[in-house]
């Protein structure tokens, strides 16, 4: 008993540093770390390997011979990493759950297919399959667009979740969908009935850590609105403070996620199996959405949006100036938000005008147009989503936001960039507009620039020029042209661009006679002639010194190295090839691919030539000495070979 005991540790022992061996080797030669699983079946399969190559030319055909103990290591190894190199290429590391996530793979897999086949059945009940998109500049092309458009938002609806969010997305961007599908898709409408008030009062009390009735006084369980995300209820604080309490889904967080892979899924399917898909890139725009939605649904992001937001109001002039609700914060957590209540009729509901006359309209227009742009030039914290359902206008006139899931954000330097552009764009400086956009944004090395100058010329003198109206194709057009030109927008100025022109359809929403071209103009101009006042002038000088003041300190030392080496004859210029990391990545990885590729030939060869041979001593009656090396060489150009496929398909995939 006891001999079968230290027999059975002896092979255990042995196999543990066979498979310690074979990771080791497997990481160094592929550059991968390997997963336990892998390297079990490798370790398997090559010991399989093996035994199946001593049982076909060793046992009982000849003895055994020292020598072929190089050449059955080799067969291990061989079998091993010609393995791990297929399941690298035909199953990548992670796409297969581990074990313990099988159930919860097969249950999520399960709810997905079920809502593909539901999104599926409402896609054709409304007409949206198949779909292709008409391009045409016609007044057939535009009718068959506004079908198409019609059908969407239908789809979209019947579909609800995280489709209604998706639609709403959709209706603000200018830069890649027709007029029609924006029209259509800015009446969207989350038509869907209340959470039952049971579950609503559980997660409240779950999240605020006690009943309802501890934190408030009044609490009215019939929602003022109820959306496809989250509800809002009326509520009186224990100090008596009327507040709105915005109420996560119960059970939604599942449910958002669901959608949001399928969105994904099929956003990468239309990419590469149609060229509208590639052409409006529309996973990118699927995985933007998703980390939109996600941060959306996380109510202390929105808290934290509406403290940013509320302290650079404060230091606006009153005639930029926009209300924002205050918030509890001791009250609010990922799942709930509790605001103050404003009084008052959103932009979106007919009695928001019945109290207002058009010239009070007019003014409560230039107010918005203004802070608006304070907010993105000055603030770097700017209401992305300013659609009329998200503004509030008091009694007493007053502008109060809401919202504020989407929430732009930019550092000083892109301030200043997106700040120099939409001036320029407002003034219809033609040559200060081409500055400014071009250097914001990367040039393609092939692109005419002297052309593209040109063109932007053109489109601001017509767009711009005397007598022009600015409207959201303006903003559409801009794009559009800068993406024919292979030139891609930062997403920070196409989130500035999306936000102003959302601006621009509530402005004309709110007074339909705005002139938001002359009354931008007019704002970039007192903008150029505030920079000019002494203050101002003092202000600039001063911030440009301090930023230059280490610079200067630096100066006279390096004037002084600089100087001494002209003397001494020892002056020279160091230029570096190669200076980017990503081009000696590059060209690192293609001469080891090559050099690799070489010997791995050469091995070949070498190994054929020995293999054919018949002299050198005898090792076994069947094999001489040269015969074991050409298999050797055999096992080493195949593995050799087999890092060269594993590269080949892994530079691919990172492409």
């Amino acid at each position: 008993m006891g001999a079968i005991i230290w027999e059975l540790l002896l092979v255990g022992i042995i196999t543990i540093v066979f498979m310690m061996v074979l990771a080791g080797f497997a990481r160094r030669f592929l550059g991968v770390r390997i997963g336990l699983i892998r390297l079990v079946i490798a370790g398997v399969l090559g010991l399989g390997a093996e035994v199946g190559f001593e049982s076909q030319f060793v046992w009982g055909k000849q003895q055994y011979s020292l020598a072929l103990l190089p050449l059955q290591f080799g067969i291990i190894l061989f079998v091993a990493v010609a393995f791990l190199v297929l399941a690298e290429i035909l199953v990548p590391p992670g796409s297969i759950p581990r074990p313990d996530q099988w159930l919860p793979s097969l249950t999520s897999r399960f709810e997905r297919t079920r809502r593909y086949a539901e999104i599926s059945r409402i896609a054709l009940r409304q007409g949206l399959v198949p779909f292709r998109l008409n391009t045409e500049p016609t007044a057939a092309g535009s009718a068959e667009r506004t079908r198409q458009a019609r059908a969407l938002r239908g789809a979209l609806e019947s579909a609800g979740g995280a489709f209604v969010k998706l639609g709403q997305l959709l209706s603000t961007r200018t830069d890649i969908l027709p007029v029609e599908f924006l029209a259509e898709l800015s009446q969207l409408q989350q038509r869907v009935p209340p959470a039952k008030w049971t579950d609503v009062r559980a997660l409240l009390e779950a999240e605020l850590a006690g009943s309802v009735e501890e934190h408030f006084s009044s609490f009215d369980e019939t929602p003022l609105a109820a959306a496809s995300i989250g509800q809002v209820h009326r509520a009186t604080l224990k100090t008596g403070e009327r507040v709105a309490v915005k109420v996560q889904r119960p059970g939604i967080i599942p449910l958002i996620d669901r959608d949001i892979d399928i969105m994904i899924r099929l956003a990468t399917q239309f990419e590469r199996t149609t060229a509208w898909g590639k052409d409006l890139g529309v996973q990118g725009l699927a995985e933007t959405f998703a980390a939109s939605l996600r941060d959306e649904v996380d109510y202390r992001i929105e808290a934290g949006n509406m403290a940013a937001m509320a302290l650079t109001q404060a230091k606006h002039n009153d005639d930029e100036r926009v209300g924002i609700p205050r918030h509890f914060a001791q009250l609010c957590t990922s799942k709930v938000l509790v605001m103050e209540l404003v009084d008052g009729d959103t932009l979106s509901d007919p009695r928001a005008f019945l109290v207002h006359s058009a010239a009070e309209r007019d003014e409560q227009a230039g107010r918005l147009l203004r802070s608006t742009l304070t907010q993105i030039i000055d603030d770097g914290v700017f209401h992305a989503d300013l659609h009329p359902g998200n503004i509030i206008l008091r009694p007493d006139g007053e502008i109060v936001l809401l919202d504020f899931g989407s929430v732009g954000r930019l550092d000083s330097q892109l301030r200043a960039q997106i700040g120099a552009v939409l001036l320029a764009f407002y003034r219809g400086d033609a040559g200060a507009f081409t500055d400014a956009l071009l250097a914001f944004v990367e040039l393609p090395d092939e692109i005419d620039e002297t052309s593209l100058r040109r063109q932007i010329g053109v489109f601001v003198a017509t767009r711009l020029g005397p007598g022009a109206s600015l409207d959201v194709t303006v903003f559409t057009e801009m794009v559009r042209m800068l993406t024919e030109n292979r030139i891609a927008v930062p997403s920070e100025l196409a989130t500035a661009f999306r936000a102003v022109a959302t601006v621009e359809g509530t402005l004309r929403h709110l007074s339909p006679g705005f002139d938001m071209l002359s009354a931008a103009g007019a704002f970039a101009q007192d903008r150029i002639k505030r920079s000019f006042t002494p203050g101002a002038a003092f202000t600039g000088v001063r911030d440009e010194f301090l930023s230059l003041a280490p610079l200067i300190r630096r100066l006279p030392t390096r004037i002084d190295r600089i100087t001494g080496a002209l003397v001494d004859g020892r002056f020279s210029v160091n230029v570096r090839l190669f200076a980017d990391r990503r081009d000696r990545t590059l060209v690192r990885s293609l001469v080891n691919l090559v050099v690799v590729a070489f010997m791995a030939g050469t091995f070949g060869i070498m190994a054929a030539m020995l293999l054919i041979s018949d002299g050198g001593p005898v090792v076994t009656p069947t094999l001489s000495l040269f015969q074991v090396f050409g298999y050797l060489l055999v096992v080493l150009s195949g593995l050799l070979t087999l890092r060269v496929l594993f590269d080949v398909f892994r530079l691919q995939r990172t492409e």
